[in-house]
């Protein structure tokens, strides 16, 4: 992966950590379980986020485009099953858990930088 690609990577993932702060910090004016319900999904997201990217963006030759894409679908399967994990775990093991709230923070975190990484850089000429 280039220098630009892990910059962008790096970025992305910062912004996810950012709005899953904010998401959180969001949900304290409806209580504790609220907090709880959105920190276990913004959590969830950022740790299946992070692993794909660790496991994807190792290095690899370009002589063996099959092994990368083996290794990203893996990823992506890993990706859900620690998504899923994070959810059973959640709703076997808290009470008062708010579905709302975790998945909503599980969405925020997920799409609110990729949203964000689509516009373009007043930086760039593009």
């Amino acid at each position: 992966m280039s220098i630009p690609d892990r910059v962008q990577l790096k970025r992305l993932l910062v912004w996810q950590g950012i709005v899953a702060v904010m998401v959180v910090s969001a949900a304290f004016p409806f209580g504790l379980d609220v907090v709880r319900s959105a920190a276990v999904g913004a959590g969830a997201c950022l740790l299946a986020n992070w692993y794909f990217a660790y496991r994807v963006f190792q290095r690899y030759q370009a002589q063996e485009p099959g092994r990368l894409l083996a290794r990203i679908y893996g990823a992506e399967l890993a990706k859900i099953a620690i998504a899923l994990a994070v959810f059973g775990l959640a709703f076997a093991l808290l009470d008062d858990l708010r579905p709302l709230a975790l998945f909503g923070a599980y969405l925020a975190v997920q799409m609110v930088p990729a949203v964000l990484a689509q516009r373009p850089d007043a930086r760039s000429n593009s």
